[in-house]
């Protein structure tokens, strides 16, 4: 009696088995065509930034700042909530919240600054939103080359 319930339950298990592994093989999706390259947005190779390498920022207000990399990239970071006083500090920093080094999105990495109102308190605020900025955007926060300056 316990051999037959054994192979009852083996049989099952290789009859399940090949259920599943005949639903995920199925003949139409086996042999349908490859997505086209045209189908999926461009991906931005620039879409995320280290902090590691950001020269300077600028503040656009109180939740909001356009950082500048090394690679005379530039981001425009939305912040979570008011950042009262982010706007009149001398500098910021960035602090990572999962450990990894790159800024892509929301709560990656939090600003950090001091407050230089009359609290003189450090602040951190959520970084929220991260947007690579080009062409006509870039161009008025992007440092000028030597060759560039009058």
């Amino acid at each position: 009696m316990k051999i037959t319930t054994l192979i009852t339950s083996a049989v099952m298990a290789v009859a399940g088995a090949a259920v599943v592994a005949g639903a995920t093989f199925a003949p139409s999706e086996a042999m349908s065509p490859r997505p086209h390259s045209g189908d999926a947005p461009p991906r931005d190779r620039y879409a995320c930034f280290d902090p590691n390498f950001v020269q300077g920022f600028q503040s656009i207000g109180d939740n909001k700042i356009v950082v500048t990399s090394s690679r005379n990239q530039v981001y425009e970071l939305s912040l979570g909530g008011i950042c009262f006083g982010l706007d009149t500090t001398f500098a910021i920093g960035i602090r990572s919240r999962n450990g990894m080094s790159n800024v892509c999105g929301p709560f990656d990495a939090d600003i950090v600054f001091r407050d230089m109102g009359g609290m003189d308190r450090v602040q951190a605020c959520p970084i929220m939103q991260v947007r690579h900025l080009t062409g006509d955007e870039a161009e008025k926060y992007a440092p000028q080359r030597k060759t560039d300056r009058k």
